[in-house]
């Protein structure tokens, strides 16, 4: 007897291109001609510093390869698929490096909403 399986569509990938918004919809200009991309945002952060970062090699590795991975490529970001430790990755820096705005429309971008599941 054969079995039906169920077949799940792959989620699409994250798309590090898209701009990064203020509170009112419109995008945060990078420069006068370009907005921030969320691979922007994202890179900087991975390679971002701040006081009493005590990571070791591996993980300033981790970052690096992270980093280059989502880097912008001939002019544009890549569409890329995260895993739960790369988004956490990500996340964990960006919580360090930027300001609430910032950060939440990265975790909306890596984790589809801005809902904690903690109270």
């Amino acid at each position: 007897m054969s079995e039906d399986k169920k077949v799940l569509p792959l989620k699409e990938g994250i798309d590090f291109n898209q701009p990064i918004c203020d509170m009112n919809g419109t995008p945060i200009q990078a420069t006068e001609d370009e907005p921030l991309r969320l691979g922007s945002a994202c890179v900087n952060a991975l390679m971002g510093q701040f006081e009493g970062d005590k990571a070791d090699g591996v993980v300033k590795l981790k970052r690096f390869n992270l980093a280059q991975k989502l880097g912008d490529k001939d002019g544009a970001f890549p569409v890329e698929h995260l895993n739960s430790k790369q988004k956490r990755l990500i996340l964990d820096m960006a919580e360090k490096v930027y300001m609430t705005l910032l950060y939440a429309r990265i975790h909306e971008a890596l984790e589809g909403t801005t809902d904690e599941d903690t109270d």
